[in-house]
């Protein structure tokens, strides 16, 4: 055998032995770390592709709601497990702003990027009590610098604040009542005077009468919501949303990422998905690779340089 001949068959070798490890991937039930209370959005997301993912990978997939530390005891478990594809996080950019503020020792440099799913827009919500019905008489309220604005201190929602108030000049009162849930109980309740929500999260609150959408900060209206307006059509040009990630532990091989990453792609053509994402007024927003790691690295050197300009630290 001559010298080609040698580097032929040691590169089929390796082809095979590469495509016997996909194929052999997943051997066992997969694991879902979501570093948020059962319930949240990113919880829901996770549990809409659990069926699917089971039928397209073969094994289990267990839904695991790892709570406490700003979403870091999640992010740590999933950075720590075995770098073999069988542990999987599913987190929004609640991870950037942990590793922002130095909630936690490390960033999404301590991961695998697999896949982003999808895109949600966010609101500004008030009570329906609340003198102000409409994004700018809210936000001529807001220059006193006393609205009281319901967050969790270093969270994602309380990031959506400071994105508001940089693009607009206004000054929140920042009261840490937690996350979406319990926000949305104070707001109601008249402890605070604003938070942003989901829609899905103020819809019922809404519908009862107890909460008024101030604004959606999507490019365009809901079609399930055709009178809810959106900040640039009442003049804020500025779009805010949560985007769903997926990682694995960086050891990974990239081959067991591909696999997982091509499941979540395929599953996103389930009908029950589908059904699922619209019902939640959730965008379908595949990305993986090359483009994945650009829109993160953005929004992450955006967080750093919005938390700088606001003096916001941890604790």
């Amino acid at each position: 055998m001559n010298r080609r001949q040698v580097i032929a068959a040691s590169l089929a070798a390796t082809t095979l032995a590469t495509a016997a490890r996909a194929q052999a991937y997943p051997d066992k039930p997969i694991r879902i770390v979501v570093p948020n209370p059962p319930g949240g959005s990113a919880d829901y997301v996770a549990r809409f592709f659990q069926v699917p993912l089971q039928r397209l990978l073969g094994q289990g997939v267990a839904i695991a709601n790892v709570v406490g530390g700003g979403t870091s005891i999640g992010n740590r478990q999933v950075r720590d497990a075995a770098p073999d594809g069988h542990t999987v996080l599913a987190v929004h950019q609640a991870l950037l702003t942990a590793a922002t503020l130095k909630v936690m020792d490390f960033g999404p440099e301590a991961f695998a990027q697999v896949a982003q799913v999808a895109t949600e827009y966010v609101a500004v919500v008030v009570n329906r009590k609340a003198p102000y019905q409409t994004l700018p008489s809210f936000l001529d309220a807001a220059r006193s610098g006393e609205l009281k604005a319901g967050v969790q201190i270093g969270a994602i929602n309380h990031f959506l604040f400071l994105s508001l108030g940089d693009k607009t000049g206004v000054k929140f009162r920042f009261v840490n009542t937690g996350g979406g849930g319990p926000t949305r109980t104070a707001l109601a309740g008249g402890h605070v005077d604003c938070a942003f929500l989901t829609v899905n999260e103020a819809k019922p609150l809404v519908d009862s009468g107890d909460l008024t959408i101030l604004a959606l900060f999507a490019p365009q209206r809901l079609a399930s919501w055709p009178n809810l307006a959106t900040a640039r059509e009442q003049g804020t040009d500025l779009l805010l949303n949560l985007n769903y990630w997926w990682w694995m532990p960086r050891a990974t091989p990239r081959d067991r990422v591909d696999r997982f990453a091509e499941a979540l792609r395929a599953g996103m053509d389930d009908a029950e998905v589908k059904n699922k994402l619209a019902e939640f007024n959730i965008v379908p927003a595949f990305l993986k690779g090359a483009e994945l790691e650009a829109e993160i690295s953005r929004q992450y050197e955006a967080m750093k340089q919005l938390a700088q300009r606001n003096n916001v630290t941890a604790g």
